[in-house]
C-alpha cells in the first residue's frame, strides 16, 4: 500500500482521535454514560475512556503511516 493511501487513511483518523479527546464531554453527554468504565475507572471513568480511546486511534494511526504496523485494509 502506498504511503499516499496511508496519509489519506491515517489523517482523518488522527483527527478524530484528536476530536475524541478535545470533544469528550459533549461526546459522553450524547451517547449516554458506560456503566462498565463508572465501575472499574471510577467517577468520570466514560469520560477517561473515549479520551483513552482517542489516545489508541491517534497513536495507532501514527504506526500504520509509517508503516510500523501493517493497516487491516
Amino acid at each position: 500500500m502506498g504511503f499516499v493511501i496511508k496519509l489519506i487513511i491515517g489523517i482523518p483518523a488522527i483527527c478524530i482521535g484528536i476530536l475524541l479527546i478535545v470533544k469528550s464531554y459533549k461526546i459522553v453527554q450524547k451517547i449516554g454514560y458506560n456503566d462498565w468504565a463508572e465501575q472499574h475507572m471510577g467517577d468520570g471513568g466514560t469520560y477517561t475512556l473515549v479520551k483513552i480511546i482517542g489516545m489508541l486511534l491517534i497513536f495507532l494511526s501514527m504506526l500504520g503511516i509509517l508503516g510500523v504496523i501493517p493497516l487491516p485494509f
